[in-house]
C-alpha cells in the first residue's frame, strides 16, 4: 500500500479520537509529504480538523521527503522518525518542530 493511502486511512480514523482532537484544537499547520518516486500529498491541520489532499500545498509549514516505503514505515511505526532523519532516509525542511508534532499525532492515530 502506498504511503499516501496509509496516511489517508489513518486520518479517516481521526474523527473518533478525542485525544487527538484536543491536542490539535489550536494547531494550524500544513505538512507537505513528497516521495522520491514523485508522489506529493499534504495534510492540513486547522481548527481541530485534519484534512488530506493530493499534490503540492500552496504553502507548507514543513516538507518531509523520502522513499514511499520509508514514509509508510514511519506511519505504521515500523521506523523511528529521528533515526530515519539522522540516517538520511528522510529529509525535513521548514519547521522541524512541526515535523515532530505530526509524527506524534500519527502515533496517536494508530492507537
Amino acid at each position: 500500500m502506498a504511503s499516501s493511502d496509509i496516511l489517508k486511512e489513518m486520518i479517516g480514523q481521526f474523527s473518533g479520537n478525542e485525544l487527538v482532537k484536543k491536542e490539535i484544537a489550536s494547531f494550524d499547520k500544513t505538512f507537505q509529504f513528497s516521495t522520491t518516486e514523485g508522489k506529493d500529498y499534504f495534510v492540513t491541520v486547522a481548527n481541530g480538523d485534519i484534512k488530506f489532499a493530493d499534490g503540492k500545498a500552496p504553502s507548507a509549514s514543513v516538507t518531509i521527503t523520502g522513499k514511499d516505503e520509508v514514509l509508510s514505515d514511519l506511519y505504521l511505526g515500523k521506523a523511528d522518525p529521528v533515526m530515519s532523519y539522522m540516517s538520511g532516509k528522510i529529509k525535513v525542511s521548514g519547521d522541524i518542530m512541526s515535523a515532530t508534532k505530526i509524527m506524534g499525532l500519527l502515533k496517536k492515530l494508530k492507537k
